[in-house]
């Protein structure tokens, strides 16, 4: 939990107003989210099974046969539900910036940035994440969807480094 803290901590110090906080039903994010709001305690929270991982489409080039084929058919259209849920624009009514945090799993994550940039969605294994690190993203009323960054770690110690 304490590449978990971190983060917590690192969001803290960002100092945005954030609007919610939602994560994954899955154990390890379940855990992750309680350590972040250690630190953000006045953040509303929101759980959601649309996050739990899973590997959203075949990717391209293939990487084996690590999961069955019929896997990407349960997963693929429950993690595009949540892309589709949680990733739009703004409403032209809402004045001010909101900020939200996702706390989820790395396939998911990198299926996300794949959509939100329009790039084939098949490239989603060619980067990686370290654990607890920091994907942001901004989408403008109009659509215009800004990446600022992907997998951010800069502030986590090089001890704590892990990935998958």
């Amino acid at each position: 939990h304490q590449q978990a803290a971190i983060v917590g901590q690192r969001l803290k110090d960002m100092n945005f107003k954030y609007t919610r906080l939602i994560h994954s039903t899955m154990t390890r994010a379940v855990e992750t989210s309680k350590a972040i709001l250690k630190y953000l305690p006045s953040v509303p929270v929101e759980c959601s099974d649309l996050l739990r991982e899973g590997n959203p489409i075949p990717s391209e080039p293939p990487i084996g046969t690590w999961r069955e084929e019929y896997k990407y058919y349960e997963d693929g259209p429950r993690i595009e539900a949540a892309f589709r849920k949680y990733f739009h624009r703004a409403s032209v009514s809402q004045k001010t910036d909101s900020y939200e945090i996702v706390v989820c799993h790395a396939n998911v994550i990198r299926f996300f940035v794949c959509r939100l940039l329009q790039v084939p969605p098949e490239a989603w294994l060619r980067f990686s994440l370290y654990h607890c690190s920091i994907t942001w993203v901004a989408i403008d009323p109009n659509g215009h969807v800004c990446v600022f960054s992907v997998g951010d770690s800069g502030f986590m110690p090089q001890k704590k480094l892990t990935k998958v």
